[in-house]
């Protein structure tokens, strides 16, 4: 019986562990996608069109 019960706590695990794989592996992709569309965004909104800092002096 003890080894019945360590085979259903070994299942678990393994399913523990496939289910953090999969979390780890969405939000890898989740972060890729979400920082190349800021870099899309950045790069079309170009720096120079907003407002400067440092306004020149008359």
């Amino acid at each position: 019986m003890n080894n019945v019960i360590n085979f259903y706590e070994f299942r678990r695990h393994r399913k523990i562990k496939k289910f953090l794989h999969f979390v780890v592996v969405i939000g890898g992709i989740t972060i890729f996608f979400v920082f190349a569309y800021l870099l899309i965004v950045t790069g079309m909104h170009h720096p120079t069109e907003f407002s400067s800092y440092i306004e020149p002096k008359p």
